[in-house]
């Protein structure tokens, strides 16, 4: 899955950007999952983990929507699972 977490401060290269349809999917759900992740900080249900790009998850969001690209239904679900790795 690809990430959208921040591992360093750096700029993201427009070559960065996912090329094909399957890839836009993945981004796009990722970066949703992302920003879940992000607002469930915010609202102190967690604590810790990867820190999270929001403005380059948005960017995702945005270009993807340009493209028709929509988070898929269960697209969060599956983005908590893979973070947390069936630990609870």
């Amino acid at each position: 899955m690809l990430l959208v977490l921040e591992a360093n401060a750096r700029e993201v290269e427009p070559d960065m950007n996912p090329m094909t349809p399957a890839e836009w999917q993945e981004a796009v759900d990722g970066a949703s999952g992302c920003l879940a992740l992000e607002a469930a900080r915010l609202y102190g249900l967690v604590t810790g983990g990867p820190k999270v790009d929001v403005a380059r998850c948005e960017e995702i969001l945005a270009l993807g929507a340009e493209l028709g690209v929509t988070p898929a239904a269960h697209a969060t679900e599956r983005f908590m699972d893979a973070i947390i790795g069936g630990q609870e």
